[in-house]
């Protein structure tokens, strides 16, 4: 009689999509709707973008009525005035948020695969290691400029309308590429840190406390670097502030925690992503053939 391997047998049908990796895109967003948790953590998220829609109608509506005696207080107060030191603000503190949203959607997504034994599944059918790898990325990176980058171009649009003006345009039309170059610059580290810890951890929990260890030591590590060598620029050390040394750099904003070029930041922000990335390729292209 004939042996047969324990294993899945291949897809026989046609891809539904053009682009494969929009099915694993599909399949992991259907997953994440269903969590409560998940659902309150982008409802916090959108609290701060319309807390700061508001900021702009309010500055907006007042600025076209110099008569309005609010008008005077919000002209004199810089945290109410609309620059680029307003959307630098907002994707600053959106990071606190945007990390444990994509925390909590990538620290299972590869992890979880393995422990289910859903490779075999996956990679029956006509997907290959480079679709798979494709589609839990641009999943983070797409959840992660959802409540970045989107809301802050739109907020720039509106802030056009609000204020029609050869000024205001001159003034605004570099904002969306500052916006959507520094939410990449936050996200995509974060997706490749996230997804390389879940692909080499047995469990969701294990890769979330590693990510969270590891982003507590790095911050420390750098703090007590510039504060023993009385030297700022060792505060670099730190990812965070090395991702808000590249954001200061793309806002215009001279107020810098340290003066080390934004080269060195950037390269180090690249680097760190580029091994994220081969972890996460050279553990699925492992399953692929393994499958």
């Amino acid at each position: 009689m004939p042996i047969y391997t324990k294993t899945y047998r291949r897809y026989d049908g046609q891809p539904r999509h053009h682009f494969r990796w929009l099915v694993v895109i599909e399949q992991e967003m259907k997953t994440l709707v269903k969590f409560r948790i998940f659902k309150l953590l982008v409802l916090l998220a959108a609290l701060h973008i319309i807390l700061r829609l508001l900021q702009i109608v309010a500055y907006d509506v007042l600025a076209q009525d110099p008569n309005n005696p609010l008008q005077v207080i919000f002209a004199n107060l810089d945290i109410a005035r609309i620059g680029p030191d307003t959307f630098f603000s907002f994707l600053y503190l959106q990071t606190s948020i945007l990390f444990i949203i994509l925390l909590y959607s990538g620290a299972g997504m590869i992890c979880n695969d393995f422990k289910n034994n859903l490779m075999e599944v996956y990679f029956s059918k006509p997907l290959t290691w480079a679709d798979y790898s494709f589609g839990k990325i641009l999943t983070l990176v797409l959840l992660g400029l959802s409540i970045t980058a989107l809301p802050g171009v739109i907020l720039v649009g509106l802030h056009n309308l609000l204020l029609p003006s050869m000024d205001t345009l001159s003034a605004s039309w570099w904002w969306p590429f500052s916006i959507i170059g520094y939410s990449l610059v936050i996200i995509i580290p974060i997706t490749l840190a996230v997804l390389a810890c879940s692909s080499l951890l047995p469990s969701q929990n294990y890769a979330a406390i590693t990510i969270i260890m590891a982003l507590v030591a790095n911050s420390s590590l750098g703090v007590l670097f510039a504060g023993m060598l009385r030297q700022r620029d060792y505060m670099a050390i730190s990812f965070p502030l090395s991702i808000r040394r590249v954001g200061e750099t793309l806002f215009g904003d001279h107020r810098i925690l340290f003066s080390l070029s934004w080269y060195w930041c950037f390269l180090y922000i690249s680097v760190v992503c580029l091994i994220s990335l081969l972890i996460i390729l050279r553990k699925v292209r492992r399953a692929e053939i393994a499958s």
